[in-house]
């Protein structure tokens, strides 16, 4: 992750299939950075609330970790809930 980042904003929470609790946020850094902050890594978030924008991610990707975009789309591949 980058450390230049001056302002993040909390864009979509990352939510445990089983229990529906919040394991993460993710935030969106003026860089057009994606970061999450984990609140419970003991569980593994199965969809995002909201879903990510494809413009979000495309941006994303050139200046956010492979390990975070990866993640971020598979779970905006998941889709919503019905």
């Amino acid at each position: 992750m980058n450390t230049g980042q001056d302002e993040g904003t909390a864009i979509a929470r990352l939510v445990d299939g089983s229990s529906s609790r919040t394991v993460g946020w993710v935030y969106l850094w003026n860089t057009f950075e994606l970061g999450v902050l984990w609140l419970r890594r003991d569980l593994v978030p199965e969809r995002i609330e909201p879903p990510l924008s494809p413009e979000v991610l495309a941006r994303a990707r050139s200046v956010t970790t492979d390990q975070i975009t990866a993640l971020l789309d598979r779970l905006a591949a998941r889709g919503t809930p019905k």
